[in-house]
């Protein structure tokens, strides 16, 4: 039984040679020769890290409290009696 196929270019597909995309191209193998030795005394000693120093904590800020308010009571007021 076919089955279709949503694929709108059937038929095989060569990676790489499609208008459009990228040609994939091999590495190259490393050219064979002798490897040089490493000239000694150029390389620098490697510097050690410095230490890490701890993270001081945080100081907790003090939150002055809060003024109590006072409230004023009413002013008693004397009244002049009437002579």
């Amino acid at each position: 039984m076919i089955y279709p196929t949503s694929d709108p270019f059937p038929g095989p597909q060569i990676p790489g040679t499609e208008p459009g995309l990228p040609t994939i191209i091999p590495a190259s193998p490393p050219v064979p020769g002798p490897v040089p030795e490493p000239i000694p005394g150029i390389v620098p000693e490697p510097v050690p890290a410095p230490i890490p120093q701890p993270i001081p904590e945080p100081v907790p800020e003090t939150v002055p409290s809060p003024i109590p308010q006072t409230v004023p009571g009413p002013i008693p007021q004397t009244i002049p009696e009437p002579i």
